[in-house]
């Protein structure tokens, strides 16, 4: 996995290594803690249904990644970065870049509750 979510009081990191900042066309995204809204752990199937969009730019390829910034009428803006996980991790923003971040992570309930015990503390 090729994730890292780096948590502190004041901003949330996401780094990416290896291929999937060639996939995702970025090294990462920042953005304040206080923008988090609500972050869980869910299905990527419930992920995918609560809208993914149209790709701009990133890296689509049905079952083994979805990377990059996606678009959509019902969600805005997301950035992706999943291969083939059960579980993803789903942050929610407010007035950032992005509307939501759907992340792989290794595990997405722990880096849930750092991201909540950091915000909502």
């Amino acid at each position: 996995m090729a994730v890292t979510v780096d948590v502190d009081p004041e901003r949330l990191v996401v780094r990416l290594s290896g291929a999937d900042r060639f996939w995702a066309l970025t090294a990462g995204v920042a953005v304040p803690t206080e923008a988090v809204t609500s972050v869980r752990p869910v299905s990527r199937a419930e992920a995918y249904r609560r809208g993914s969009g149209f790709r701009l730019p990133g890296a689509y390829w049905p079952g083994l990644i979805m990377a990059g910034r996606y678009v959509s009428r019902s969600t805005g803006r997301s950035f992706w970065c999943v291969h083939r996980a059960d579980e993803v991790l789903l942050v929610e923003l407010a007035g950032q870049t992005y509307d939501r971040l759907v992340l792989e992570v290794d595990e997405p309930a722990e880096v849930s509750r750092a991201i909540a015990r950091a915000r909502f503390r």
